[in-house]
C-alpha cells in the first residue's frame, strides 16, 4: 500500500503535467486574459513549488482557460466540433428542383460549417432564396448527417429592356438575370418603364390571338398606360388603353377579310373603338394599298 509521501509525489507529478498541458493550450489565448488574472497567475507561479501551490496553479489555469474560451466565443465551436466528431456532421446534401442554378452555387450559399445540430436552417433558406433564379427554397435536416434543399425556380416569361440592358423576367415582372443566352431570345420583348409589371394582362390577350402573337416582335408601353405592338413585318399596331383584347380581335377580323397585315401599311391605329386608322408609306393611297376593298379603314399619310 503506497505511503502518504508516495501519494503526494504522484499527485504533484499529475498536477505538474496538467499545468504543462494547460499552459500550452492557454498560450494562444493569453491576450484574452485580463491583467489582474495574469498578475494572480504570476503569484501562484512563484508558490507552485509546494504541493498546495501546484494544485492551486492547476485549478487557476483551468478556470483561466475556461474564461478565455467563453470570452473568445470558443465554447460553442468546441462543442460543435465534438458533435461533428460524434457523427453529427453534415455528410450529405441533397438538392432538388434546380435547373438554371448550379449545385456548386447552392452549396456556397449554404455555408456548410460545423455540425448538423448547429446549422441554421432559416438563415440558409434566406441565402439560397436570394439567388437570381430561385423563387423559393426549403432546407430541412435529416439526422444524423443529411441536409435536404428543395428549390422552386422562376420560369422565364419575357424579356424587358431597361436602361439599355435586356433582362429575363418572370410572370410577376421580377428580374431574373441579364439576357446572355440565345435560348431566351424568342421570349416576348417588352420596352418601357414599368412594362415588366403590367405586361401580364397584355400578353395574355395577345396569346388568345395566335395570328398576332406569332408576328409580335416587341411590345412598347406608352406613357405607362397603353401598348404599341411592333410586328415582324415592320407594322406598328397602336392599342387602346382599355379593351385591348377587343381591339386585337377586330384586327384579326380585318386581316382575315382584307389581309390588312400583309398590306403596305406603316401603322394600324386601333385606339378609337368605332374606326381603324392606318398610316401609309409616303406617296401611297388607300386605294393602291387595299385595292379599294377596305371600307372600314381610314387612311392617313
Amino acid at each position: 500500500m503506497p505511503t502518504l509521501r508516495e501519494a503526494r509525489l504522484k499527485a504533484s507529478a499529475l498536477v505538474a503535467a496538467l499545468d504543462h498541458v494547460l499552459g500550452l493550450l492557454l498560450r494562444p489565448l493569453a491576450y484574452l486574459v485580463p491583467r489582474r488574472l495574469r498578475r494572480a497567475a504570476e503569484k501562484i507561479e512563484r508558490r507552485k513549488a509546494r504541493p498546495l501551490g501546484q494544485i492551486a496553479a492547476g485549478g487557476f489555469l483551468f478556470v483561466t482557460m475556461l474564461y478565455a474560451l467563453v470570452v473568445g466565443g470558443q465554447i460553442g465551436r468546441l462543442g460543435d466540433s465534438l458533435l461533428v466528431f460524434a457523427g453529427l456532421g453534415i455528410e450529405d446534401v441533397r438538392i432538388d428542383g434546380n435547373r438554371e442554378t448550379s449545385e456548386l452555387t447552392i452549396l456556397e450559399r449554404l455555408e456548410l460549417v460545423g455540425s448538423l445540430v448547429s446549422f441554421d436552417v432559416e438563415e440558409a433558406q434566406k441565402r439560397v432564396a436570394a439567388l437570381p433564379w430561385v423563387e423559393s427554397a426549403i432546407v430541412r435536416k435529416f439526422y444524423p448527417g443529411t441536409l435536404s434543399v428543395a428549390i422552386v425556380e422562376r420560369t422565364p416569361y419575357a424579356l424587358w429592356q431597361r436602361d439599355g440592358e435586356v433582362f429575363v423576367i418572370d410572370a410577376a415582372g421580377t428580374e431574373i438575370a441579364p439576357l446572355e443566352e440565345a435560348r431566351f431570345a424568342k421570349l416576348p420583348f417588352l420596352v418601357g418603364g414599368g412594362a415588366n409589371q403590367t405586361a401580364g394582362g397584355l400578353l395574355a390577350e395577345v396569346l388568345t390571338e395566335p395570328a398576332i402573337a406569332a408576328q409580335m416582335r416587341a411590345a412598347v408601353l406608352v406613357a405607362g398606360r397603353r401598348w404599341d405592338l411592333h410586328l415582324e413585318n415592320g407594322v406598328t399596331v397602336k392599342l387602346p388603353e382599355k379593351r385591348a383584347g377587343e381591339a386585337l380581335t377586330q384586327l384579326v377580323k380585318l386581316d382575315r377579310q382584307e389581309g390588312l397585315l400583309a398590306r403596305d401599311v406603316v401603322v394600324i391605329d386601333l385606339r378609337l373603338p368605332d374606326r381603324v386608322t392606318v398610316r401609309l408609306p409616303e406617296g401611297r393611297t388607300l386605294e393602291e394599298v387595299t385595292d379599294g376593298s377596305a371600307a372600314d379603314v381610314e387612311a392617313r399619310t
